[in-house]
């Protein structure tokens, strides 16, 4: 009895696994492919924090006309009067040198930005490039770049905040150019309520389901409600340039968080799960790259695009690089087979139409 009992189980696992390494590989057998409406393999981390004043105008548009960026990728919050505004921080002191909070002041009384500013994924480096040091208006932003995807961190759990952008975005025509999210699950629940055609992130509650889904051969039989996929690198934290990083961590930790941090990055920019979410229509993109191994690193694993906070650094290497374009070239080329079908069939619809107008005139 025993035998058989090990057979009967061990066959209904091997069974388990076959399936589910098949529906890995063939999603479409049990979910719909979802819909794209934009690419991206260049994205700009706060318009470029490492090279000009992140999320600032300056910055913005040396992305988009010097670099070519595909996207960019700021972070918004509320003043006290209720201007939406694109600054990471809520506390000034890193980004303005000073005390204080942005949504404890209007947006008149905003200080200038550091003429100094540490970079967040760069430790240790500082941007002291450009001139603009003005925090500005999300308003200015979208009318300053009409149609171009964009990546929005919804910093804070508002409704008044959520709903103002939400606004904004419906002025702009701006619904399925733009990504939200933020870490928070409560916050992009909310978001996906207030605006479920607006493509949103996983937060990282849902990344961390997804791993455990992905690790148990589960993650073909679920849905996925979620459109991009946007993970940390947990590499950028083993590279050479982290120094400053580890310089902070007990010794007796070192080598405990980079095991970590290795078995992590193992899963999380796994080729077969970025190619299975981009097989379901969801895109990864990795962040934040800031060195050439990490931009190899995240391309190889199959993501469709990497955010960075250097642009030029970024479009010197996809310029040399080609090969690296494979996942984004083969989504523009979906959207253009998908833009020449719906042309045809609206043409083909107009067609009819006509002919039925006219022959409604012959019988008159």
């Amino acid at each position: 009895a025993w035998y058989l009992w090990t057979a009967v189980v061990g066959g209904c696992l091997l069974g388990y696994a076959t399936i589910s390494c098949l529906l890995l590989r063939y999603p479409s057998v049990l979910h719909r492919r979802k819909r794209r409406t934009f690419a991206a393999a260049h994205i700009s981390h706060r318009g470029g924090a490492g090279e000009l004043a992140e999320n600032t105008m300056e910055a913005f548009r040396a992305a988009v006309e010097q670099h070519g960026t595909h996207m960019l990728e700021l972070d918004c919050q509320m003043t006290r009067d209720g201007c939406v505004v694109v600054a990471h921080d809520e506390q000034l002191d890193r980004l303005c040198g000073c005390e204080g909070r942005i949504d404890e002041l209007d947006y008149d009384q905003l200080p200038p930005i550091s003429a100094r500013l540490g970079i967040t994924f760069s430790p240790g480096a500082e941007m002291a490039s450009g001139t603009d040091r003005r925090i500005p208006k999300l308003e200015e932003v979208l009318r300053a770049f009409p149609g171009l995807p964009m990546n929005v961190d919804v910093k804070f759990d508002r409704r008044d905040l959520m709903e103002s952008i939400l606004r904004m975005l419906r002025e702009h025509n701006r619904l399925d150019v733009t990504v939200w999210g933020n870490w928070s699950h409560r916050i992009v629940t909310q978001l996906a309520r207030l605006e479920p055609r607006v493509p949103r992130l996983f937060s990282l509650r849902r990344i961390g389901l997804l791993l455990l889904l992905f690790v148990t051969g589960l993650l073909p039989f679920v849905p996925i409600s979620e459109t991009h996929y946007e993970p940390p690198m947990p590499s950028v934290f083993l590279d050479p340039s982290a120094k400053e990083f580890w310089r902070r961590v007990p010794c007796p930790l070192r080598c405990l968080l980079r095991g970590l941090f290795w078995v992590l990055d193992c899963l999380i920019m796994s080729p077969m799960l970025i190619g299975h979410l981009r097989l379901r229509g969801i895109p990864t993109f990795a962040w934040v790259a800031n060195t050439e191994e990490q931009f190899v690193r995240a391309f190889r694993a199959g993501c469709e695009g990497v955010m960075t906070d250097y642009p030029c650094r970024l479009r010197a290497f996809i310029d040399s690089n080609p090969w690296c374009l494979r996942a984004y070239n083969e989504t523009v080329e979906s959207l253009q087979e998908a833009a020449a079908t719906t042309n045809a069939t609206e043409g083909d619809r107009l067609i009819k139409k006509e002919e039925q107008q006219q022959q409604q005139t012959l019988e008159h």
